[in-house]
């Protein structure tokens, strides 16, 4: 009869070492979340990726009016990034005509990049994107300088008209 009290007892204390087992695990898992919550709030905040809040903006025109594009044919402009900038960003303001199949395209270069360009050397350009209707921010690099803005029908035979309005913003 021994033998049966020993085997009454057993499921009995499984269920005592599974419990006991399940406390411990619930526990851990527990003072895990607490100390990753703990931690999180003891961080610091990671600064907004947007431009810093400024004591100055200048703002300085590069552009203003309807520009003229023939077929295969661009618009250039030059424009300065002044000495102090911390930030510099490109802003423009777009409309063109309805023509989505081939849009006139914007491209940004550096003295270097242009000569390049002008050259028909393979070069990167700081932006190039197709124009589209609306306003477009251009974040630029912030050492002062020299800097070309142009506009092309790229590859079309058609002429085109662009109304832009494009300058240039440094944050001090």
């Amino acid at each position: 009869m021994a033998s049966t009290d020993v085997a009454k007892d057993l499921p009995q204390q499984e269920r005592r070492v599974r419990a006991v087992l399940i406390a411990i695990v619930v526990a851990l898992a527990g003072g895990w979340f607490a100390l990753s919550v703990a931690r999180r709030m003891n961080r610091p905040q990671p600064e907004a990726t947007s431009l810093p809040q400024a004591t100055a903006v200048q703002s300085l025109p590069v552009v203003s009016g309807p520009i003229t594009l023939r077929g295969h044919g661009t618009a250039g402009y030059d424009f300065e990034v002044p000495t102090g900038c911390k930030n510099v960003a490109l802003e423009s303001r777009i409309e063109h005509g309805d023509d989505a199949a081939s849009p006139p395209q914007m491209l940004i270069f550096d003295e270097a990049g242009f000569a390049a360009w002008k050259a028909r050397e393979p070069v990167r350009a700081l932006y190039a994107g197709k124009v589209t209707s609306g306003i477009l921010e251009v974040r630029l690099p912030s050492p002062p300088g020299h800097y070309h803005l142009i506009f092309t029908t790229g590859a079309s035979t058609l002429p085109k008209v662009v109304s832009a309005n494009v300058r240039v913003n440094c944050y001090r």
